[in-house]
C-alpha cells in the first residue's frame, strides 16, 4: 500500500446475528450458531479476495469469524450477495436432502417450499461503497445507517410453532402440506403408541442421526455392526445428543443441530468442494461435539433421569468501546486508519484464537468449556460432570481474568487498546437454556451500562429470581473478598459471610439505609469499614468515576463508573449517587454470600 489517501472501502454484514444466536435451548444450538456464522463470513471473505480484507484480520482463521467485513477496493454486490446466499442456499439443502435421504416413516415429504422461503429470507444482506478518499469510519457509519432501513422479508407459517420462537413453524416431514382446516391438528394427534406422527418424525430423526454417527465412527462402527439390537440401542443413545425426541424444532433450529453432525458436513464438503474452512469445521466438530462427551450439559431434564443436577457458571463477555477506538483510528488519517484497522483486528483474532484452541489451559479446571471466542466476543461454561464446582472457584478464577486472560495472553503483543465487560451468572440447573443466555446477555449489559471495564456478577435461582453486584476488575484484583474479615475475625476460607449478609438483610428491614429519596450513605460506609476495614478507602469519592484516554479507553475504574450517567441537568444527582453507593454494598453482601457459599 502506498497511498490509501484515494483508496476506495467495501463494508459488507448480514443480519440478524443476535437474534440467530439468542433462540438457543441447547449447547449444541450455541455451537452450530457459532460455525454458521462463520462459515458464512468466510464465504465473503473467500468471494472478495482474503488478502483485499482489512478486517476481520486473518481470515484463515475460520471459528468466531466476526460478520462485519471491510475489503480495500471496490467489490460487487451482486457477486459477494450471491456467493453469500449460495453458501447458505448449499448449507439448507443438504440438512434437508440428507434427512430426505436417512429419515424414512409413513408420510410424504412436502416441506420443499419452506425450506426455500428460509434458504431465501433467512438473512438480510448489506452492502456499502465508499467513494474515493472515504475513510473505513464513514463507510462503516454509512453501512450501519443502511442497516437502520431494513427491507425484512418474514416467512409466513401454518400449523403448530416451534416453543423456542413461538413463531416458526414445527419442522416435520408434512410441513406445508395442504390441509383442510379441521385436519390441521392431525399431525399432533396421537395413535395407539401414544404418539403424534410429528413425535415418530422426531424418534425417527434422532435415531438416524445416531447411527450415522456410529457409521462415521470407525471404532463404533466395528464394535456395532454384528450387533443390531446394540446398534439400534447406541443409535437412540447418540441421536439423543443431537436432537431430543422429545424436542419440536423449526428449519432453521434444526439446521443449527444438524451443521455439528460430521456426516452432514461430508455431505457439504462434497456439494462445495474441500474448502479450507469446511475442512476445519469438520475438525472443530469432531474435537468439541462428539456426542459421546456432550451430554454432561444437556439442560434438558430426560423424564427417566435421575442423575443429580448442579449449579454452573455462564459467563459472556466482549471488548469495550471497540467502535470509540476505531472512530478515532479514523481522525489519525487514512493510512494510519487502515494499518491500525488491521492491526487491531489482528491483535482480538489471535487472542480469540488462542483462548478458544488452548480453553484448557486458561479455565479453572478441564471439564469448562469455552463455547466461542472470535475477535473481541467469547461466551463459556464454567462446571464438572460428577461434582459441584463451587462458585469461589469461579470467583477466584475471575479475580485474575483481566491480566491473566484479557492481557495476560500472547503477553509480547502491545497492551489492548480496549478494556473487557464480562456478565458472569451462577445458575440453577432447573433454569432452562434459553433464559440462562438471556441472563449471560443482561449481566453484560449491566457491566457495560454501569461503565466497562468491569464484571457483573448475577446469581439466578431457579425460579427465575436473581441477584446482581457489578464490580470493576481492579477491585477484584485487589483482593477485595481477601478483605473481608467476619465478626470473629475470620479471613479467607474460614470467613462467615453469613454475618454481612444478615446484618444487611436487618438493616433493610429497620430502613435503616433511608427509601422512598430519602437514602443516606453513612449506614452503608460503617458497615462496609466493619467488614473490610477502617482504612479501606474504596467507598471514598476519589474512588468514584472512571478516568478515561483520549479514544474513552477506562484506564482506572471507578465504583460508580462514568460520572456523566449521575448528571442531571449538568450537574451531579446527589441522591442517585447514594443510592447506587448504597446499592453497591448491599448487592456485594448478598452476591458475596452466595458466591462464597463454603463459609
Amino acid at each position: 500500500m502506498t497511498d490509501t489517501d484515494n483508496t476506495v472501502y467495501t463494508a459488507i454484514t448480514f443480519a440478524p446475528v443476535q437474534g440467530f444466536i439468542e433462540k438457543s435451548r441447547k449447547l449444541r444450538d450455541l455451537y452450530g450458531s457459532s460455525y454458521l456464522l462463520s462459515l458464512l463470513a468466510q464465504s465473503i471473505c473467500v468471494a472478495v479476495g482474503e488478502a483485499n480484507v482489512v478486517s476481520p484480520a486473518l481470515p484463515n482463521i475460520t471459528q468466531g469469524m466476526p460478520n462485519q467485513i471491510i475489503v480495500r477496493g471496490q467489490v460487487s454486490q451482486v457477486d459477494a450477495e450471491k456467493l453469500f446466499f449460495d453458501t447458505w442456499s448449499c448449507i439448507t439443502d443438504t440438512c434437508r436432502q440428507w434427512i430426505e435421504d436417512n429419515v424414512q416413516g409413513n408420510w410424504q415429504y412436502s416441506w420443499d417450499r419452506d425450506w426455500g422461503l428460509w434458504a431465501k429470507y433467512a438473512w438480510e444482506f448489506f452492502h456499502v461503497v465508499g467513494k474515493p478518499g472515504e475513510s473505513i469510519t464513514q463507510v462503516r457509519q454509512r453501512l450501519n445507517e443502511k442497516k437502520r432501513s431494513r427491507a425484512w422479508i418474514g416467512v409466513n407459517w401454518q400449523g403448530e410453532s416451534s416453543t423456542l420462537s413461538g413463531t416458526d413453524a414445527v419442522a416435520w416431514a408434512e410441513l406445508g402440506k395442504i390441509a383442510k382446516p379441521h385436519e390441521q391438528t392431525v399431525p399432533w394427534e396421537k395413535d395407539r403408541s401414544g404418539k403424534s406422527p410429528v413425535e415418530h418424525f422426531y424418534v425417527e430423526l434422532s435415531c438416524q442421526l445416531g447411527a450415522a454417527f456410529i457409521k462415521k465412527t470407525p471404532e463404533l462402527a466395528q464394535i456395532y455392526h454384528n450387533n443390531p439390537q446394540r446398534f439400534l440401542e447406541k443409535s437412540i443413545e447418540y441421536g439423543e445428543a443431537f436432537i431430543d425426541p422429545d424436542e419440536e424444532l423449526s428449519i432453521p433450529e434444526l439446521i443449527k443441530r444438524l451443521i455439528t453432525h460430521k456426516a452432514i458436513v461430508e455431505q457439504l464438503i462434497e456439494r462445495m468442494g474441500s474448502l479450507y474452512y469446511l475442512t476445519e469445521l469438520k475438525k472443530q466438530i469432531e474435537k468439541d461435539l462428539n456426542p459421546k462427551r456432550f451430554t454432561d450439559l444437556n439442560r434438558l431434564q430426560h423424564k427417566s433421569s435421575n442423575k443429580p443436577q448442579y449449579w454452573t457458571g455462564w459467563f459472556q463477555g466482549d471488548g469495550d468501546g471497540a467502535s470509540d477506538y476505531l472512530k478515532w483510528l479514523g481522525e489519525q488519517g487514512s493510512q494510519q486508519e487502515d494499518r491500525g484497522t488491521t492491526a487491531f483486528s489482528t491483535q482480538m483474532r489471535c487472542w480469540g484464537q488462542e483462548f478458544k484452541e488452548n480453553a484448557t489451559r486458561y479455565l479453572p479446571n478441564d471439564q469448562s468449556r469455552l463455547i466461542y471466542a472470535g475477535g473481541d466476543d467469547f461466551l463459556g461454561v464454567l462446571y464438572q460432570t460428577d461434582a459441584q464446582l463451587p462458585a469461589k472457584d469461579c470467583l477466584d478464577w475471575f479475580s485474575t481474568f483481566k491480566s491473566g486472560i484479557w492481557e495476560g495472553i500472547n503477553p509480547t503483543q502491545p497492551e489492548k487498546q480496549i478494556t473487557a465487560s464480562v456478565g458472569f451468572v451462577w445458575v440453577s440447573p432447573k433454569v432452562p437454556q434459553r433464559d440462562v443466555l438471556q441472563h449471560c446477555r443482561e449481566a453484560e449489559k449491566s457491566a457495560k451500562h454501569n461503565g466497562k471495564d468491569r464484571i457483573a456478577f448475577r446469581i439466578v435461582f431457579s425460579g427465575g429470581n436473581y441477584l446482581e453486584w457489578v464490580c470493576p476488575w481492579r477491585i477484584l484484583e485487589d483482593g477485595l473478598f481477601r478483605q473481608y474479615r467476619d465478626r470473629n475475625g475470620m479471613q479467607g476460607e474460614k470467613a462467615n459471610w453469613t454475618h454481612f449478609y444478615n446484618d444487611v438483610a436487618v438493616l433493610e428491614s429497620r430502613h435503616s439505609f433511608g427509601s422512598q429519596g430519602e437514602e443516606h450513605f453513612e449506614t452503608a460506609e460503617a458497615l462496609f469499614k466493619i467488614y473490610f476495614g477502617d482504612a479501606n478507602s474504596l467507598l471514598h469519592k476519589n474512588n468514584w468515576w472512571n478516568q478515561t484516554n483520549d479514544h474513552n479507553r477506562v484506564i482506572h475504574a471507578g465504583v460508580l463508573g462514568d460520572e456523566k450517567n449521575f448528571k442531571k441537568n449538568g450537574a451531579l444527582d446527589p441522591k442517585r449517587v447514594t443510592k447506587s453507593l448504597n446499592n453497591w454494598v448491599i448487592n456485594l453482601a448478598k452476591v458475596g454470600f452466595h458466591l462464597c457459599s463454603n463459609t
